[in-house]
């Protein structure tokens, strides 16, 4: 290997991402969520999508045992949502409004580009992350928005 993880991260940080944050309820009735920028569409028919999330990372073990998910798709004023679930705060949804989504008790935001309501179809271990393939089972979609951009650590405009 003639690159190291500095580098690796580097060369992934310069592929402009949309930016999502994941929701789900854990087994204790407590909503819980995650920024995530590795989602990506994986089947029309069925529709099915993916994320994914770091072993160590926070709640990894509690979306797996979950099994549904919202996923917001952000819009580019929900910056505030993104860095606030990135963040290691203890209480995510504080001061934060939701609503239980139409297909199960995942937290929906209001405001966001799309919310994909989905069910855990398969895990996959993937190096240091686990993969979730979702079935998609219900779905909002609002296109007057424009998204939340990821690039080199930052949030560039979308100018057009």
């Amino acid at each position: 290997m003639t690159f190291d993880s500095r580098q690796f991260r580097d060369a992934m940080g310069s592929f402009a991402t949309g930016v999502t944050v994941v929701t789900s309820m854990s087994n204790r009735g407590e909503p819980m969520g995650i920024t995530v920028n590795s989602f990506s569409s994986v089947s029309l028919d069925p529709p099915l999508v993916l994320f994914c999330l770091g072993f160590d990372g926070n709640h990894c073990r509690e979306f797996k045992e979950s099994g549904q998910y919202a996923i917001h798709i952000l819009a580019e004023d929900q910056g505030d949502l993104c860095q606030r679930f990135a963040s290691p705060i203890e209480n995510r949804f504080e001061g934060v409004e939701y609503r239980k989504g139409s297909g199960g008790d995942a937290p929906v935001f209001d405001g966001s580009i799309a919310v994909i309501e989905c069910r855990q179809h398969q895990l996959i271990e993937a190096g240091d992350h686990l993969i979730f393939l979702c079935n998609v089972t219900d779905l909002e979609v609002n296109m007057e928005k424009k998204p939340l951009l990821y690039y080199r650590g930052g949030f560039p405009e979308l100018t057009s």
